[in-house]
């Protein structure tokens, strides 16, 4: 068995309705009291459920308010999950909805890769946790969208937070929708790289040397990573630790034992991936960030982003 591993990257909802929309699992339980000058007191998490566990509080004993949940004026978050402070504190988050819809991404924040590639880019109706728009990537290969600005300023623990929709289940090729470089690359080079994505219909970790994954390419490990389904929001929040190689991955707030790395080899998780020093070297430094659709055998895909962040602190769906 790992040992327990710290939270070290995570991505995640604004609101309980939204993680509840998003996936199979429970809420956690109502919060405690509002105050009772009616603005809403206090309030415990709640149990179980999402990182956004801790319903909304009851009202208080006067003035008639609702009591604050967790990140929104309560103290405590659900289990496995970060109180949420907001959008605006984070170093980047982009929720899209002040871009124009059939339009591209703000291109202040975000750059295509390739600048000439097929597929496509633009601001969706469809947004996550019944928000009103989201970004939607068309990619029959190779497309992200890249901020060079913000993640080197961030020190050697990165979090990632954001909300992922995908128009069909993940293929048995693998295909990758989060990427890092430890050095600046131009638009067409792909190496070195730490790459998050799928393979086996699976979430996983694995870079361009492929002689590592995480968890490993085989009915064992797919069975502890994440199967995501077709047409479901998902709050998916990553750790990339530069300093000790250590990566953590939840899916609506909860820990996927399959996709961490914690430093000690397991088999059919992170064995193979510990004892690589080509693996461990892809993120010795963050140079840029990307998100979007790159097959390598998985096929095109179409996906919906939302709520995408960036932080030296932990997110939480809440943000």
């Amino acid at each position: 068995m790992k040992r327990p591993h710290p939270r070290l990257l995570v991505i995640g909802s604004w609101l309980l309705a939204a993680c509840q929309s998003a996936s199979s699992h429970p809420g956690g339980s109502g919060g405690g009291p509002g105050g009772n000058d009616g603005a809403g007191g206090t309030t415990t998490a709640g149990t179980g459920g999402h990182a956004t566990g801790g319903g909304t509080g009851s009202a208080g004993t006067t003035g008639g308010g609702t009591g604050g949940g967790p990140g929104a004026g309560g103290s405590n978050a659900g289990t496995g999950g970060a109180s949420g402070t907001g959008c605006a504190s984070l170093a980047l988050c982009d929720d899209f909805e002040t871009t124009a819809t059939n339009g591209p991404p703000n291109p202040a924040r975000w750059t295509p890769i390739p600048t000439s590639g097929s597929g496509s880019a633009t601001i969706d109706t469809i947004g996550a946790h019944g928000s009103a728009r989201s970004l939607k990537v068309v990619s029959p290969d190779r497309l992200y969208l890249r901020n060079s600005a913000v993640i080197a300023t961030l020190g050697p623990v990165v979090h990632v937070r954001f909300y992922a929709r995908f128009m069909t289940a993940l293929a048995g090729g693998h295909g990758a929708m989060i990427v890092t470089h430890p050095i600046a690359v131009d638009q067409y080079t792909q190496q070195p790289e730490l790459r998050f994505g799928s393979q086996d219909m699976v979430l996983h970790w694995n870079t361009d040397t492929d002689q590592a994954n995480i968890p490993d390419v085989s009915p064992q490990g797919d069975a502890v990573s994440f199967k995501p389904a077709a047409l479901t929001w998902y709050c998916i929040e990553l750790t990339v630790n530069s300093t000790n190689g250590h990566l953590n991955v939840s899916v609506d707030g909860a820990d996927v034992p399959g996709l961490a790395e914690d430093g000690v080899g397991t088999a059919n998780i992170d064995q193979a991936w510990v004892a690589s020093t080509q693996s461990l070297s892809r993120y010795t430094a963050f140079a840029d960030f990307n998100v979007g659709w790159q097959s390598y055998g998985a096929g095109a895909m179409t996906i919906w982003f939302d709520d995408v962040a960036l932080s030296a602190a932990p997110i939480g769906c809440l943000n």
